[in-house]
């Protein structure tokens, strides 16, 4: 149901689409391919527009996930999230982008 107007249905195709889009935006492509590949829990990034709030903290425990570090100097905290938990929350306007959380190693 649509709130702004009761009685109109929203076209489950259109919600399909905007969500695709959302991913392309909000995902980088190294994790869009694995939240599109199979559920798994898996070590993420999560920019914001300003840092690790306590509604962040919230909404991540919400989606059953667990914040991990507050990274303030990017703007951005580390988590463990659901593949499922992760598409939800690329859906909230506080969040700028989120990366798959890949270790480092120099060569």
């Amino acid at each position: 149901m649509d709130p702004i107007n009761p009685g109109f249905v929203k076209d489950p195709y259109d919600m399909q689409e905007n969500l695709k889009e959302l991913m392309k935006q909000k995902l980088d492509p190294l994790l869009m391919d694995i939240v599109n590949q199979n559920p798994a829990t898996v070590p993420i990034i999560i920019q914001t527009i300003d840092g690790l709030k306590d509604a962040d903290r919230e909404k991540v425990d919400g989606l059953g996930g667990k914040v991990k570090d507050d990274l303030y100097i990017i703007n951005a905290f580390s988590a463990d999230m659901s593949t499922d938990a992760i598409v939800e929350l690329i859906k909230e306007s506080r969040i700028i982008k989120v990366y798959y959380d890949a270790e480092v190693r120099a060569v």
